[in-house]
């Protein structure tokens, strides 16, 4: 059967999910120097949903703040302009892909779960490598996967095959891929990241998540979540699409430094922080 084309595919789905207008103008004001926190929390505020997740989320446990942050300027000032798009970003992914039908949905959010988990993984990593931007790191890792729900909806037979290869042979999702479609959900993942004009930081790291040197200068980012994903998948957060662990890079985990004796608090840090944040950006507000 002939393999469909990827750049074609993009291309010809029609209903893609494209992202919010509100999430685009927010993108558009942190990229403007200029914009100051009232220009922002004015866009935030028109929309009532993102503002109450938005709110939701500052004052969930994940954050901790020991006070309540009662507005959106307030969140602004506290979190910053870049966690607060990649927050509304991430809440808003979730619903550009919710799925009507019971049985998709129940294997959307197997999906979902691992891609969270690995968005807290990679967050927890970051912190503990000193990581300035770890709120990006929690964008790419919960973005990692997001080929496979593009898969999952608008190539259904062809995913459908993929899984059925994937057990039948107890084999890698990337290989099953690579047999059935000819390119790995990795490469679906960074089609759609430029289609939605996100940064081409986060377009490489789903890229090359996998194979982190591959990324070029962004390596270090890929390889924080290459390891989330390898952790995420020993604790059984959800569900990668396969029953193996991918194996370790060698240049990743040399890149990281970590210590083997940090790697099982930073698994139950993981854990802790997965249930924290799974009540508030999957629940609708």
């Amino acid at each position: 059967m002939k393999r469909p084309d990827l750049s074609k595919m993009m291309v010809g789905v029609q209903d893609l999910p494209t992202l919010p207008r509100t999430v685009l103008k927010i993108t558009e004001l942190v990229n403007d120097p200029k914009s100051s926190a009232r220009d922002l929390a004015r866009i935030i505020t028109d929309d009532q949903v993102l503002t109450a997740r938005l709110l939701k989320l500052v004052n969930s446990s994940f954050y901790g703040f020991p006070q309540r942050i009662a507005t959106v300027t307030g969140a602004i000032v506290l979190l910053g302009f870049d966690a607060i798009r990649n927050l509304l970003l991430t809440t808003s992914v979730f619903d550009l892909f919710a799925h009507k039908y019971k049985k998709a949905r129940l294997n959307q959010e197997k999906f979902w779960d691992h891609s969270l988990g690995c968005a807290v993984g990679s967050k927890v990593i970051g912190n503990h490598i000193r990581q300035d931007k770890v709120e990006e790191l929690f964008v790419s890792g919960l973005l990692h996967d997001i080929g496979k729900i593009v898969a999952m909806m608008y190539l259904p037979e062809e995913f459908a095959r993929v899984m059925a290869l994937v057990t039948e042979q107890n084999i890698l999702m990337t290989a099953a891929e690579e047999a059935v479609l000819g390119y790995t959900h990795a490469e679906i993942g960074q089609a759609l990241a430029e289609r939605w004009n996100l940064p081409p930081k986060l377009a490489h790291v789903i890229a090359h998540h996998h194979h982190p040197r591959a990324a070029g200068r962004f390596t270090l980012e890929a390889a924080v979540v290459h390891l989330a994903d390898i952790f995420c998948r020993a604790l059984n957060l959800g569900c990668g699409g396969d029953a193996k662990i991918p194996p370790l890079d060698k240049d990743a985990w040399e890149i990281l430094r970590i210590k083997t004796s940090a790697i099982e608090p930073m698994m139950a840090e993981i854990c802790r922080e997965f249930e924290d944040i799974s009540l508030f950006i999957v629940s609708s507000p």
